[in-house]
């Protein structure tokens, strides 16, 4: 296992990942030092997790995926209720379903979803830092810059753009081909 000449990475699993028995990993992808793939998790053909990527139960990523160091795809959403005076965790049971040709930068969160499934489609490309909330949707090829922060079952559309540090509130639902400025509000 190594990098090969003109960036690409080699196919395999480096020694000091976890893949969980139950996990699939096509035998072409390329599991990087210490990422953690999980229960049921699968990941497609020629995808890429560099080091330290933790990929949940159940979760998926298609093929031709390059998802950069430190990515979490699939921790709990931030999903609680208010009970007696304190804050009740709802489980979140569905998974994170990423589809051919992603890119994930550094360091970026995609949550779980409650019931529904998270899902970021074909050719989407997410910057380094980014926070993708329970539930949400984001079509295919559209692209987020850094620090962007999207909320829980927001709807993005195909072919958007949403600049630096823009914030999509929840519950919203963008049209295809909507263009959002650098640290703008939704």
């Amino acid at each position: 296992w190594r990098a090969q000449a003109g960036g690409r990475f080699a196919p395999g699993v480096h020694a000091t990942a976890v893949v969980h028995p139950d996990a699939v990993v096509h035998e072409s992808a390329h599991i990087g030092p210490h990422c953690v793939v999980e229960h049921g998790a699968q990941v497609g053909a020629n995808s890429v997790l560099r080091a330290g990527v933790w990929l949940g139960e159940g979760c998926i990523i298609g093929d031709r995926c390059l998802i950069q160091p430190g990515a979490v795809i699939g921790g709990d959403g931030f999903g609680f209720a208010p009970l007696d005076g304190r804050w009740e965790k709802i489980e979140q049971l569905g998974c994170v379903r990423i589809g051919n040709g992603v890119e994930v930068g550094a360091n970026t969160c995609t949550d779980r979803g409650a019931l529904d499934d998270t899902v970021i489609a074909d050719g989407v490309k997410l910057d380094n830092q980014i926070q993708i909330g329970h539930n949400t949707r984001i079509g295919a090829h559209t692209a987020l810059a850094g620090c962007v922060g999207v909320a829980g079952s927001a709807d993005i559309g195909a072919h958007c753009t949403v600049g630096g540090a823009g914030m999509i509130l929840g519950h919203l639902q963008i049209a295809d081909h909507v263009h959002v400025s650098a640290a703008s509000v939704v």
